[in-house]
């Protein structure tokens, strides 16, 4: 039975996906738009604008596993798929744009992890087993392309290689793991442990103990952390050795102290980080990870809904950066959603 609190998340989540729904489908193409009232060339969303929709209607769907919440997010993995370019070599993969077909297309290893975590929280909403399959497809193309074989590993920032990155490493490492949980694939496994054996050993730990957030700049950032540290409690229960424990816990209590307890990054960031860590919370049940979550989705509500009813300001009532997010974006409406909705999945402690 869900607790109060748990409801009271659930209808804010609700109520985020149902705004998201009027004021950024594109009905003309069938999909949702990037920004409210986009009139360019290409308006659709790409996977980083619109991943947070996806997993917020995962976390709806796993709190509350209606045969409409259910169909919600077949519905949206219908459309998810759109995003696998079969014109990609050596093989498949997912590709920013709807529709995206040829072979030269940019392609971001990131989008293809976050893209295969929303589909494993699609399988586990619903129980379908082709959602499993598609989020195979993301791990499998980042590790047959994303991995710098010349140069001693990590995982591309794009196919452009420009440098190994933080959120590529952190989004595969989870999705390898998390598959590992649900399939026993021995591959998924393999990348898992090669993921975090390069990320400790390869000289992409900042000084204070943490994950870089790319080989150009040691700086921690909190969504590259969370995934990673929940990737290694879990691996050690499913997989061992209990080093793996030892070392989640160490890095947990840094980034703990790290970011505080109260975030102001921007939400399509924050709002990875808390996923997770909610998601840790769920695993070793310490209240400290619920309550920072829970203090932030106050902040949110009482602060990020703009003049339209839409949660288009930061969790502290701001404007957010440009350089973080411009007007309007569904992205910024999504991700302050996915937290309420990851919220209803937990019960507080």
């Amino acid at each position: 039975m869900q607790s109060a609190a748990q409801l009271g998340y659930l209808a804010l989540a609700q109520r985020g996906v149902g705004r998201a729904e009027q004021r950024w489908r594109d009905h003309r193409h069938g999909w949702y738009d990037a920004r409210l009232n986009d009139r360019e060339r290409y308006p659709l969303a790409t996977i980083w604008d619109i991943v947070p929709l996806f997993e917020s209607l995962d976390a709806i769907a796993i709190a509350q596993p209606t045969p409409a919440n259910r169909a919600a997010v077949r519905t949206f993995a219908a459309g998810a798929e759109r995003y696998l370019n079969r014109g990609l070599r050596p093989l498949p993969g997912y590709s920013p744009y709807p529709g995206d077909r040829e072979a030269s297309t940019q392609t971001w290893f990131d989008d293809n992890g976050w893209w295969g975590l929303a589909f494993v929280n699609a399988y586990l909403a619903t129980g379908s087993r082709r959602y499993l399959a598609d989020a195979s497809r993301a791990l499998s193309y980042i590790a047959a392309v994303g991995w710098d074989a010349q140069d001693g590993g990590g995982i591309w920032w794009n196919t452009h290689h420009p440098y190994r990155a933080g959120e590529a490493l952190a989004s595969a490492t989870l999705l390898a793991t998390l598959l590992y949980q649900q399939t026993r694939s021995p591959f998924a496994l393999a990348q898992a442990r090669r993921l975090l054996a390069w990320a400790d050993t390869a000289g992409f730990s900042a000084a204070d103990g943490l994950y870089a957030g790319s080989s150009l700049d040691p700086t921690p950032i909190d969504y590259i952390e969370a995934p990673l540290i929940y990737a290694r409690a879990l691996l050690c229960g499913l997989a061992g050795p209990p080093a793996e424990c030892e070392g989640a816990e160490r890095v947990k209590r840094v980034a703990l102290a790290r970011f505080g307890s109260s975030l102001d990054f921007s939400p399509q960031y924050d709002a990875i980080y808390l996923q997770w860590m909610l998601a840790l919370y769920g695993l070793d049940h310490d209240p400290a990870l619920y309550r920072i979550a829970a203090a932030n989705a106050a902040q949110a509500q009482a602060h990020a809904l703009d003049g339209r009813g839409l949660y288009l300001l930061s969790w502290h009532g701001e404007t957010l950066p440009a350089q973080y997010a411009q007007p309007g974006m569904l992205q910024t409406q999504a991700a302050t959603t996915s937290l309420f909705a990851w919220l209803a999945v937990y019960p507080p402690p």
